[in-house]
């Protein structure tokens, strides 16, 4: 069996099309389908059901699915580790990362990482915290920075540097507010499977009348610019972290809102790593880059 198989067979597994699995890889897609009956003879099982409009993998698919990744992504690190070897000149990492620390904080070090090997690419993934965990736990990222931490015992999490949700509204917001104005005020919540909203709801939960059933959120967003924009046209009150508004606040453009009652909403952000995964040498570095600048901002 090649390895090749499995990698057009996790393509089309990904894309759901044999059509749009050729064009990716730059084969046609006769040559697709046949590579698929080869997995298929050599298993001597069905691994694709054909039968419907959209492609979807059988009971037996979805097994090697799981192996076929894991196989794949061992090629890759094999190939990366025996580039880096060689003297980080070459190789590529993958990086996943939650919003704020993805948009915030990744790319500056990204580019510190840069300036020293130019032959290393990587890809950066931003999505919320459930998506890059899981990511993480099916092998397919080398490092990540997630808000919050998960029960799994495939991640070791290393926590990297603490951070201030805060509420913010429109410049002429009142302030401070009562308990009951916070209920009543509307809220515009990040969408859910945030670490930003997990942690807001946590907190908010340990206070009496607080809990998210009794919040007025009359908007859910997925993105902090769109989130800022909606506050700044007046729609209502949203919790966002300071690192992402400090330049808003200098500038009068929206007002942190304090609220009685309401302590302080403390959250860390960590790093991510795979459990028995052997962690690339240019990772090493990277995270070295890192640890250097969450030095540094602590002091």
């Amino acid at each position: 069996m090649e390895l090749r198989l499995l990698e057009t067979f996790l393509k089309i597994a990904e894309l759901k099309s044999f059509t749009r699995a050729a064009d990716e890889l730059c084969i046609t897609q006769p040559t697709v389908s046949k590579q698929i009956v080869d997995l298929e003879h050599f298993f001597d099982v069905r691994l694709i059901d054909r039968t419907k409009r959209v492609v979807t993998l059988t009971k037996a698919g979805e097994i090697l699915f799981q192996y076929a990744r894991e196989m794949v992504n061992l090629k890759k690190d094999t190939i990366e580790a025996i580039a880096s070897f060689k003297g980080l000149k070459k190789g590529k990492m993958t990086l996943g990362a939650s919003t704020i620390p993805g948009i915030y904080i990744m790319p500056r070090l990204l580019s510190e990482f840069k300036k020293r090997y130019a032959g290393i690419n990587f890809e950066l993934i931003i999505a919320d915290t459930r998506e890059i965990i899981d990511n993480m736990e099916n092998g397919s990222l080398d490092l990540g920075i997630v808000g919050s931490k998960n029960e799994t015992a495939k991640i070791e999490f290393r926590k990297l540097i603490d951070d201030t949700i805060i509420f913010i509204g429109p410049p002429d917001s009142p302030g401070p507010i009562t308990l009951q104005q916070f209920r009543e005020y509307p809220l515009i919540a990040r969408e859910r499977g945030s670490g930003t909203r997990n942690t807001v709801e946590v907190s908010l939960a340990k206070i009496r009348g607080l809990e998210k059933d009794r919040l007025n959120v009359v908007a859910e967003f997925s993105d902090n610019e769109a989130i800022k924009n909606a506050v700044m046209s007046g729609m209502g009150m949203a919790y966002i972290s300071e690192l992402a508004v400090l330049g808003l606040l200098r500038d009068g453009l929206v007002k942190k809102i304090t609220v009685d009652g309401i302590p302080p909403i403390k959250r860390s952000f960590f790093i991510i790593t795979r459990k028995g995964k052997t962690i690339l040498p240019q990772v090493k570095v990277l995270m070295e880059i890192i640890d250097k600048w969450r030095k540094h901002e602590k002091k």
